[in-house]
């Protein structure tokens, strides 16, 4: 009796297997905090080829933003292992009907009868299309001029996603309301007018959607996600039910590797306006909904480190120091003057709420005895907070905290200071200003880390 019971239980599980509805964690499931770091990567989006991860994704211009999450390019990364990754390609918007504009929002790609096409964004203004023999290109604007035009709809018509079923190419755009609509055959136009997407709440309310919708079908499911949250629906079209909270994160690109579901997930990697790519592995429950792990997070919160392995990670020199990035990890300057001062790169976008101290792990090679630190923070909930914050900040008006440091160090000290002593420290942190040798006026220094915890 009990070989036949165990005999069922195997059979149902290929059978989960088979339909891709395996419940419940994987512990053998791949993680990675952040696939190509410290690069500006944001707005992922996978397309899986013979067991390769191809993912075209956004560049953020600079990590000393001017605006709002200027994007230069798009890239073409690919991995066959989903830990190591190869870049292969940029497609630039000169290459568009969009020019020479740092306008590179988010897209989609997909292959149709042996083409690939990657349909973009414009910024929030309109969607465009390109087409390329190859999933890794070159890729060539396939119209010249937008798929989606200003005024298609009563919104935004940019942040395409797409859904193919049945060989039916529907393509998902919009924001607070999404619309949907049928592919043509060449991928050149929509055969249909837009339909308004219903997302409503357990009590009948419409739901307010953010940008970037990303769908994907388990089962009998069709699960509508954007950022982190996330609705279901057995009607492709809808009407969505609201479910709530998904993983923590931005934009998201779903796949199956391995007959594992996955999700690329947009992350803050050095700010919110030059961000990186997460990968998660997506769990479910016997009702269908999605497993929340206990640990899951964005990446890098709560709180933020700068251990400098790569790069400076945007810090810079304000006055009176050089800064320089050591090959070993860590970065280092020459004092010119008294209070040199660095600062982070700006728009870090840390939650101040989750976070009580700040360490310095600092070798003081010169005659001071004191490091200053100051923070520059925000409500998030001020008006139009991401619409731009780029003016030089007067750190001169802001507060400083002083700490008292051991002189000409050989080694390495860390020096932990209570975020508790500054007067007032609003929900977002968005920069550091640091002077770590502040009355020296010669000498050098290193920095091995800093953290926010």
């Amino acid at each position: 009796m009990k070989k036949i019971i165990f005999f069922v239980c195997i059979c149902l599980s290929l059978v989960a297997q088979g339909q891709n509805l395996s419940i419940g964690i994987n512990p053998n499931a791949i993680k990675k905090d952040i696939i190509v770091p410290e690069h500006g990567m944001a707005d992922p989006h996978a397309w899986v080829q013979n067991d390769t991860v191809f993912v075209i994704c956004g560049h953020d211009q600079s990590w000393d933003a001017v605006g709002s999450f200027p994007m230069d390019r798009w890239e073409v990364w690919s991995s066959v292992d989903l830990i190591n990754w190869n870049y292969h390609r940029s497609i630039f918007p000169a290459d568009t009907y969009i020019g020479d504009l740092p306008n590179c929002w988010a897209g989609d790609v997909c292959e149709r009868n042996g083409k690939y096409y990657w349909f973009f964004s414009n910024r929030n203004i309109n969607t465009g299309v390109m087409v390329a023999n190859k999933i890794d290109g070159p890729y060539t604007d396939l119209l010249g001029k937008p798929l989606l035009s200003e005024g298609i709809v009563p919104v935004h018509a940019y942040d395409p996603a797409l859904f193919i079923e049945n060989g039916v190419y529907t393509i998902c755009f919009g924001h607070g309301t999404y619309y949907m609509a049928t592919l043509s055959e060449d991928m050149k136009s929509i055969t249909n007018e837009p339909t308004p997407i219903s997302v409503v709440d357990a009590n009948g309310n419409k739901v307010y959607t953010d940008d970037k919708s990303t769908l994907f079908k388990r089962g009998n499911w069709c699960y509508l996600v954007y950022g982190s949250k996330y609705a279901m629906s057995k009607n492709l079209y809808g009407p969505y039910d609201f479910k709530g909270a998904f993983l923590e994160g931005g934009h998201t690109s779903f796949f199956q590797w391995k007959n594992q579901w996955y999700v690329l997930q947009e992350n803050h990697d050095i700010s919110a306006f030059y961000r990186g790519a997460s990968l998660k592995p997506v769990f479910f429950n016997e009702d269908a909904t999605v497993i929340i792990p206990k640990d899951d997070r964005m990446y890098p919160g709560p709180g933020r480190d700068w251990a400098f392995v790569n790069s400076t990670m945007g810090w810079k020199s304000l006055n009176n120091t050089t800064v320089t990035h050591l090959q070993d990890g860590g970065i280092s300057g020459v004092l010119s003057g008294k209070n040199a001062t660095l600062v982070s790169a700006p728009w870090l976008y840390t939650d101040t709420r989750l976070c009580t101290k700040m360490s310095i792990t600092l070798k003081n090679n010169s005659s001071a005895k004191y490091i200053k630190l100051a923070i520059y923070t925000r409500d998030e909930k001020e008006k139009n907070f991401w619409a731009s914050d780029n003016k030089p900040i007067d750190w001169g008006k802001q507060e400083w905290v002083t700490i008292p440091i051991v002189s000409n160090t050989k080694e390495f000290k860390t020096y932990t200071v209570d975020l508790s002593l500054f007067k007032q420290v609003k929900s977002r942190l968005m920069r550091v200003a640091l002077q770590p040798a502040s009355d020296a006026p010669k000498g050098t220094w290193e920095l091995a880390n800093v953290n926010i915890k």
